[in-house]
């Protein structure tokens, strides 16, 4: 089948360039004038897409060839584009940055894949004609990659704009599509993780009115939508998600400000395979819904919050009662970390659920990053012993065990670095890997089996 979607990548000549910045209020602005704007990611960033869907009003969504097979990507993209007039896909890193030192899985390769056209997103400070040489470089490296356009970051003035434009138009004959001209309060606040997550930013419709108006002040908006109108028919496959019995399995899926670490896909998925999710606060609920047969913690920022969910006794000590009872539990992340016995972080110990024996500890630096095959070393909750599955780490905490427990994985990074992750015991299964179920549904689907076998926890 082939179907046509508007769309185009904005990507950056290298991380820190504004790709973020413009992807924003380039949604902001298309979403001013009536359309309705999907935001895609690439890679596994999981905190771009929850600004994407404040801005945009849809879930945001990511676009990873690691996590997900490639088969699959444009089935992917047109699943999410269903309702969508419009789709901006935001790169990752630099245009050809991939996987490793492979040009795969980086910005370049899934517009390709995609047949989207690309905006290239050039910070130049310090530079005159020599932006010429660079966009040019980037046309030249990749002859099959439509670069349709270019736009400008922290031009210092007008005229240092009009002499970059100039250059670039001639010498490297790519459309310059206008500029975002500098302004500290277009900047978002970061911490360990990247940015602070939307939902914790509770001003942001004055930040997306401010950066909506100075994308129409510096940006040709209709340029840009005319490019992504110009992308080529895409040939797209079956859906891949199958379908399993309707709300056969009701699962509890903790969400709120802690804990929203979860692609869209993947609770899609779920649903599509037969399970009822129903949402709970682990901040805020006292218990969890009524009907449980499973329950699954996604990752987030349990540090942050951790007084405020040592606080909820009741919904902790259920959690653990049921998951003793027999209730099937997944967790990943910052999930981890609250099945823990406690957490660790600057204002001193915080007490978790008490099903994983260990502490978990922040520190002042990235502990671990990046893409890892997962072998299972146990049957458990996602697949049987010795089965691999692809993930993806990245967190600041280490664990400190309290005696010994059944690792859930041997994970092996691109680098081949190996090391032991997770817990896995029976109905639980828990680590710092974060899975995507679009690349192994079968994994999705024993889940649901096991929460389907389990009586419901009232």
């Amino acid at each position: 089948m082939t179907t046509y979607y508007p769309r185009l990548c904005i990507a950056g000549a290298a991380s820190g360039a504004g790709k973020t910045t413009v992807a924003l209020g380039l949604m902001a602005a298309l979403r001013a004038r009536g359309y309705r704007v999907q935001g895609f990611k690439v890679g596994p960033d999981y905190i771009d897409p929850g600004f994407y869907a404040l801005v945009t009003e849809r879930p945001g969504r990511n676009l990873d060839l690691w996590l997900v097979d490639a088969r699959r990507l444009a089935s992917l993209f047109a699943r999410g584009m269903v309702g969508a007039d419009v789709a901006v896909i935001e790169g990752v890193m630099g245009l050809y940055d991939g996987i490793g030192s492979s040009p795969a899985g980086s910005t370049a390769d899934i517009a390709r894949r995609l047949r989207a056209p690309v905006v290239l997103v050039v910070d130049v400070r310090g530079m005159g004609r020599t932006a010429a040489a660079l966009v040019d470089g980037y046309r030249r490296f990749d002859g099959a990659l439509h670069l349709a356009g270019v736009i400008f970051t922290r031009a210092g003035s007008q005229r240092h704009f009009n002499l970059v434009r100039e250059a670039v138009e001639k010498h490297a004959r790519v459309p310059v599509l206008g500029h975002l001209a500098f302004d500290p309060a277009l900047s978002l606040p970061e911490r360990h993780l990247g940015l602070v997550p939307a939902g914790e930013r509770p001003d942001l419709t004055g930040f997306f009115e401010r950066l909506r108006n100075a994308v129409e002040a510096g940006i040709d908006v209709d340029a840009v939508l005319e490019i992504a109108r110009d992308a080529d028919a895409l040939p797209v496959t079956d859906d891949p998600f199958a379908a399993g019995a309707p709300g056969d399995a009701s699962i509890a899926v903790a969400r709120d400000e802690a804990f929203h670490f979860y692609y869209p896909e993947n609770l899609e998925i779920l649903v599509a395979l037969g399970a009822r999710l129903a949402f709970f606060s682990p901040l805020r609920d006292a218990h969890l819904p009524p009907g449980t047969q499973g329950i699954y913690i996604g990752g987030g920022f349990p540090e942050v919050f951790a007084a405020e969910l040592a606080a909820n006794t009741s919904l902790r000590q259920e959690i653990r009662a049921a998951a003793e009872a027999g209730l099937p539990v997944l967790a990943e992340c910052g999930g981890y970390m609250y099945l823990c016995r406690g957490i660790v972080n600057g204002a001193g110990f915080h007490p978790m659920v008490g099903l994983v024996p260990a502490t978990a500890a922040m520190t002042g630096r990235l502990q671990r990053c990046g893409y890892v095959r997962a072998e299972l070393l146990h049957d458990c909750l996602l697949g049987r012993r010795r089965a691999v599955l692809r993930g993806h780490v990245f967190h600041y905490s280490v664990l400190g065990p309290e005696g010994s427990w059944p690792y859930a994985f041997k994970c092996r990074g691109l680098n081949q670095d190996e090391a032991f992750d997770g817990m896995a015991a029976g109905n639980l299964l828990a680590s710092y890997v974060h899975f995507h179920f679009a690349g192994h549904p079968g994994a999705a689907e024993r889940f649901i089996a096991s929460c389907r076998e389990r009586t419901n926890w009232i």
